[in-house]
C-alpha cells in the first residue's frame, strides 16, 4: 500500500485531524491514497502495524513517497515551510 503510491494517508472517517491532512494534499497531488481503516475489516490490525512498525498511536499517519512523516501537525509544519511540496516533486 504504501510503497504503490506517491501520498498515503491513513485515516479513521470523523477524525477531524485527518479531513484536515486530506485537504491539505488537495491542490498539491492528485496521487494521494486514502485508507479509511476504520472502515476496513483487517484496520485494527493494519493500526497495530502502524503503531509497532513507526511508534506512531494516532490517525492520520502520513506517507510520502513511502517515508513517514507523521500526523496531521507534522505535514502542516512542513508545508508552512515550503518542504511539503519539495518532498512530493518528482
Amino acid at each position: 500500500m504504501i510503497a504503490a503510491n506517491k501520498v498515503v494517508i491513513f485515516s479513521w472517517v470523523r477524525c477531524p485531524f485527518c479531513v484536515k491532512a486530506k485537504q491539505l494534499f488537495v491542490g498539491l497531488t492528485k496521487e494521494v491514497a486514502v485508507f479509511d481503516i476504520d472502515q476496513m475489516p483487517n484496520g485494527d490490525e493494519l493500526q497495530g502495524e502502524i503503531i509497532k512498525a513507526y511508534d506512531h498511536d494516532t490517525v492520520p499517519a502520513v506517507f510520502i513517497k513511502g517515508k513517514f512523516i507523521g500526523g496531521y501537525s507534522d505535514c502542516a509544519a512542513l508545508h508552512s515551510q515550503g518542504q511539503l511540496v519539495k518532498m512530493l516533486a518528482d
